[in-house]
C-alpha cells in the first residue's frame, strides 16, 4: 500500500522533555520504540509511526501511515497532546501535506444512512448503515458512531481546522461518540452492520429506536485493533464485547482455546455466536461480571502461554493490564480493552 507522510515543525518545544514524555507514553501503552538516538525518537503505533526530530530550539514531528484515515488519527493525537501544554503552538501547526481544504470533513469520517434497526431477543439492536465501507477490514473493526443531539434540526459534523486537526462541535451541538464493533461489512452493497446493546435511557438506544430510516449519521474510523490473532486464546468478555468475540471466532477458524462470557442477564447470554470447533465457549452465570478480572488473572497464572483477550469495564481492564505486565508479558501477548466505565451509563 502507498505510504502517507506528513510533518510539521514544533517551534519552542524542546526535544528532551518531549522525548521523555513520549517514552513514558510508549511504555504505558506497550508501543514499540523503533528509534531513540541523537537523530530523534520514533514510536510505532497501531495507526503508524510517529517520529520527533531535534530542530534548533524546537523540534519536528513526522508521521507515516499506510492509510490516509490513520494519518488523520495521528495528526489529531499529536495536536491534542501538544495542545494540553502548548495551546498556542498547537493552533499554529501546519502540516506538509495540507491537501484537504480547511473546513471539510476529516478523511477518517464518513456520513452514512440509517437503513434498518432490528430488535434482537438477546437484548441488542442490530443496526444496518448504508454508505462507504471500503476502509473496513479484519484489521480494523471498531468505530465511533457520532450521534447529534436529538433536538438538533440539522446535525453539525466535525471539520478540519487550519492546524490539520479535527474540530468537534461543542455545547448544544456536541456529538455523542460511543464505540462499536463492525459485526458484518458488505463492501459491494455498501453496508455496515453492528449490534448495539439495549440500555434504558441510553442515548444510542434512544437514537436506534426513534430515528427515522434514511437519516444521516456519521461514522468515525475504523480503528482500535483487529480480530485476526493466533492462539491458544484465553478470552474474557462481558456483553458489551460479545459482537467483537463473534468477529474473532469468524476470522480465525483454526483458533483454539477457551472464552468465558459474562452476560448481565439470561437474555444477553443467548447472543448468537458462530459455531467454532476449536474454542470452548463458557457462559458464566448472569451478574457474575464483577469477578471477570479476578478470573482472568487466575487463569493467566495457570496458562501463561495463552493469548489473553479481555474486554469489559475500565477498572477491571486496568487491573488485568497491570497483571499482564507484572507477569513479564507485553501488549503483543494480549488484547486488553476497556469498553465502558462504571460511572457512565452504558450507551
Amino acid at each position: 500500500m502507498p505510504e502517507h507522510i506528513a510533518h510539521t515543525d514544533l517551534p519552542g518545544i524542546a526535544f528532551a522533555p518531549l522525548r521523555q514524555f513520549t517514552l513514558a507514553e510508549a511504555q504505558a501503552h506497550d508501543l514499540t520504540v523503533a528509534q531513540d538516538d541523537a537523530r530523534g525518537l520514533a514510536v510505532q503505533t497501531y495507526y503508524g509511526r510517529i517520529t520527533f526530530v531535534p530542530l534548533g530550539e524546537g523540534c519536528r514531528a513526522e508521521i507515516i501511515s499506510e492509510r490516509a484515515d490513520f494519518l488523520q488519527t495521528l495528526k489529531d493525537s499529536i495536536v491534542g497532546q501538544i495542545g494540553e501544554v502548548f495551546p498556542e503552538v498547537a493552533q499554529g501547526l501546519r502540516w506538509s501535506d495540507a491537501e484537504v481544504e480547511e473546513g471539510s470533513l476529516p478523511v477518517n469520517a464518513k456520513v452514512m444512512t440509517l437503513q434498518s434497526v432490528e430488535h434482537m431477543p438477546c437484548g441488542f439492536y442490530r443496526v444496518t448503515l448504508a454508505g462507504d465501507v471500503s476502509r473496513f477490514s479484519n484489521g480494523a473493526i471498531h468505530f465511533r458512531l457520532a450521534l447529534p443531539p436529538a433536538d438538533l434540526a440539522v446535525p453539525v459534523w466535525p471539520r478540519l481546522g487550519p492546524n490539520g486537526a479535527t474540530v468537534w462541535p461543542k455545547g448544544d451541538e456536541a456529538l455523542h461518540l460511543p464505540v462499536y464493533t463492525a459485526r458484518y461489512v458488505d463492501p459491494e452493497a455498501g453496508k455496515l452492520v453492528f449490534d448495539l446493546l439495549q440500555h434504558d435511557g441510553g442515548r444510542a438506544s434512544e437514537w436506534a429506536t426513534t430515528t427515522q430510516m434514511g437519516s444521516d449519521v456519521l461514522v468515525v474510523g475504523p480503528g482500535g485493533g483487529g480480530c485476526e490473532l493466533a492462539g491458544p486464546i484465553l478470552g474474557f468478555s462481558d456483553d458489551t464485547a460479545f459482537p467483537a468475540i463473534a468477529r474473532v471466532l469468524e476470522a480465525n477458524p483454526a483458533l483454539t482455546g477457551h472464552i468465558r462470557m459474562y452476560p448481565r442477564n439470561e437474555a444477553a447470554g443467548r447472543y448468537p455466536m458462530p459455531e467454532h470447533a476449536g474454542v470452548k465457549i463458557e457462559i458464566c452465570p448472569p451478574q457474575s461480571g464483577a469477578q471477570m478480572a479476578q478470573d482472568a488473572c487466575a487463569a493467566l497464572a495457570k496458562t501463561p502461554e495463552a493469548y489473553l483477550w479481555f474486554a469489559g469495564e475500565r477498572a477491571q481492564a486496568d487491573h488485568v493490564r497491570s497483571a499482564n505486565k507484572a507477569a513479564g508479558r507485553t501488549g503483543k501477548d494480549a488484547y486488553v480493552s476497556a469498553y465502558w466505565r462504571r460511572e457512565m451509563a452504558q450507551a
